[in-house]
């Protein structure tokens, strides 16, 4: 189809004819002018990624409930190991496509309701430990974070240390 072409695609929030808004996947309409263009083959492309961005979405919502109102230690660290698992799964799904997601973190901070920095600390989690195996479940995520972020400060912490 295309050759060494990657097709950035977003998902944007659009109102229908109805004045429903819905969440719709888009690429940028100079692919229309591409050499190779499908546009049959974009648009079942389009629906597929679609379809996977809502049962992502779905699913983070899933365990961000799960989270809020599961408060013991042991799990919690395994719910952000599956947050990332998530999202991680979803990119890798389009390793050998021509499309990928642009501003997967943006879309899923507004659709799922959760920080830029929880996405982020979850994918970087799931991505420095593959298996899940290998967490310990005894230890917090933030243990965790600390590790790899070369210490851990809640938000609260930060404000206080800015304030000094």
């Amino acid at each position: 189809m295309f050759k060494n072409v990657m097709i950035p695609v977003q998902i944007k929030r659009i109102k229908d004819p109805k004045g429903r808004e819905k969440i719709k996947a888009v690429v940028p309409m100079n692919i229309m002018f591409e050499k190779d263009f499908d546009a049959g083959w974009l648009e079942e492309e389009l629906v597929k990624f679609e379809k996977r961005y809502f049962k992502l979405v779905k699913n983070l919502k899933k365990v961000k409930k799960m989270l809020h109102l599961n408060k013991q230690k042991k799990e919690r660290v395994l719910l952000y190991w599956g947050f990332g698992d998530n999202i991680v799964k979803f990119i890798e799904q389009y390793k050998n496509s021509p499309l990928f997601g642009e501003c997967l973190t943006n879309s899923l901070m507004r659709d799922v309701g959760v920080s830029e920095k929880v996405i982020l600390r979850c994918k970087r989690f799931r991505l420095l430990y593959p298996d899940v195996a290998k967490i310990d479940p005894d230890r917090s995520f933030n243990s965790y974070v600390a590790t790899f972020e070369g210490g851990y400060k809640s938000d609260s912490r930060q404000r206080k240390g800015k304030k000094k």
